[in-house]
């Protein structure tokens, strides 16, 4: 039963990672944690001949994350020569990509309500545009509680400012939770975090 419970947990954590990745748009659009808990669980169940139980036990598990996550919204904070000249960079140094901050608003959070997180970072040598792989990962203490999103994007020269919207689970317990992002190209890999109170 252990062995099922973990391999469950694991699953609908790679599910919300997956299934809750926005489309770039201003338009938010959600899905809850225990709606992919029960695509999920009915899947499992499936598998072991009993879908109806499979999908109420992926519910209930999904429901442990209880996460509503919008779709990602990106803007330019400064332009490609901006930032070329900020970074005092030359073309001959080929691809950078520079982590600058990252941040959750508000700091302190009811549960129940919304919250944004949101990174800052700077792109240069991507030519005409690259793909970017951008992921956040909510944690409490070392412990990966769920994978927000992780989603490509192509982006070209500049700086660059994302930020995704979720609404914080009325099950999560109080206390200290980290958003940990990271954005990542085929050659570089960065990554930012921020804190924020669950009340």
């Amino acid at each position: 039963m252990k062995k099922v419970t973990t391999a469950l947990m694991s699953v609908v954590l790679a599910a919300n990672g997956s299934m809750l990745g926005g489309c770039e748009t201003s338009t938010g659009s959600g899905l809850s944690g225990a709606a992919v808990g029960a695509g999920i669980g009915a899947l499992i169940g499936s598998g072991s001949g009993n879908a109806g139980k499979g999908a109420l036990i992926g519910a209930a598990a999904g429901g442990l994350t209880g996460l509503i996550v919008h779709d990602v919204r990106a803007r330019k904070a400064r332009e490609a020569q901006q930032t070329a000249t900020e970074y005092n960079y030359q073309p001959a140094q080929g691809e950078m990509l520079t982590f600058e901050e990252a941040g959750v608003l508000p700091s302190s959070i009811q549960r129940g309500t919304m919250a944004e997180a949101s990174m800052q970072y700077a792109l240069l040598g991507a030519g005409a545009g690259i793909e970017v792989v951008e992921t956040r990962v909510l944690k409490r203490g070392d412990e990966v509680v769920v994978e927000l999103s992780s989603k490509s994007f192509t982006r070209n020269d500049g700086t660059w400012v994302s930020a995704q919207q979720f609404r914080v689970s009325e099950r999560l317990t109080p206390g200290t939770y980290t958003i940990l992002q990271t954005a990542r190209t085929a050659k570089s890999s960065i990554s930012g975090t921020a804190n924020f109170l669950v009340e």
